[in-house]
């Protein structure tokens, strides 16, 4: 599993306005939202360049991969 680590980057940096992100960046209000809530599906490149712009952050920052539990897998997972 894939987590986004935007809400406690923003809250290391004592920011919690997610409009005024996505002002700075560029990024789409609901786009920011999805990250910050870790709710997203898909994240463009672009996206991902912005906030670690924004941060002065790598990716793996931003992004943790968090191994599924056994029996957990994804939709992809081989069955």
């Amino acid at each position: 599993m894939i987590v986004c680590k935007l809400a406690e980057i923003m809250a290391n940096h004592k920011e919690r306005n997610i409009a005024d992100l996505a002002r700075r960046t560029g990024l789409n209000r609901a786009t920011v939202k999805s990250m910050f809530d870790d709710t997203f599906q898909k994240i463009d490149r672009n996206a991902i360049n912005a906030i670690c712009n924004e941060y002065g952050i790598r990716p793996g920052d931003l992004l943790e991969y968090i191994p599924d539990k056994e029996g957990e897998g994804s939709a992809n997972a081989k069955a």
